[in-house]
């Protein structure tokens, strides 16, 4: 098959987050395209955002931030809440908040999975100016009660919400298990 170069975006499908905060006391949130794992073994995340980002500003002033996990069924609340900024609209009712064991950040109800997040490193990219990265060691981890089989979270009932370029699209089908699929290639 041939490849036909496009450019440097990528085009891979990353999940699009709703990154939650408190700002003045006022939950506030943001969605970012930014997102990623950085360690199983100590469990932390990256979010990457404007520095000038009013979510940006609550996230320095508690140290904490959430992750929320939206499906398609919010995709016009998602993109919107990514849209606006929080310093000239209240997006503190768009949603439904809950918190954890600490009362630093919002997460929000109506998304499957929630991760609450502590601040342990604030970055940025030589080549992205004016950008912020937060590290975030993951505190505590929500799953939606409905989207359990076997007891384990399962990805197609939580359905999260993917960013593929300049569309968002929920999950596709099953294609194997993780750590599992490929020990049939390893010679034994």
């Amino acid at each position: 098959m041939d490849k036909v170069m496009i450019g440097k975006m990528p085009v891979a499908a990353v999940p699009a987050v709703i990154v939650g905060t408190l700002v003045d006391g006022k939950p506030n949130y943001n969605t970012l395209g930014c997102f990623g794992m950085m360690s199983i073994t100590k469990p932390t995340v990256s979010i990457m955002s404007g520095r000038s980002h009013y979510t940006n500003k609550g996230i320095r002033e508690t140290g904490y931030f959430s992750v929320n996990v939206p499906t398609p069924g919010i995709v016009r609340e998602t993109d919107y809440v990514g849209l606006v900024s929080g310093e000239k609209v209240d997006k503190s009712g768009l949603f439904t908040p809950f918190f954890g064991s600490v009362d630093k950040a919002p997460m929000i109800k109506e998304c499957p999975v929630n991760m609450l997040c502590r601040v342990i490193k604030t970055d940025e990219l030589p080549n992205v100016p004016n950008h912020e990265i937060f590290y975030g060691e993951i505190e505590e981890v929500y799953v939606s009660g409905d989207c359990f089989v076997d007891g384990q979270p399962d990805p197609k009932k939580i359905n999260p919400l993917l960013l593929t370029g300049r569309s968002y699209a929920g999950i596709g089908e099953y294609a194997g298990a993780a750590w599992k699929e490929g020990l049939a290639l390893i010679k034994r």
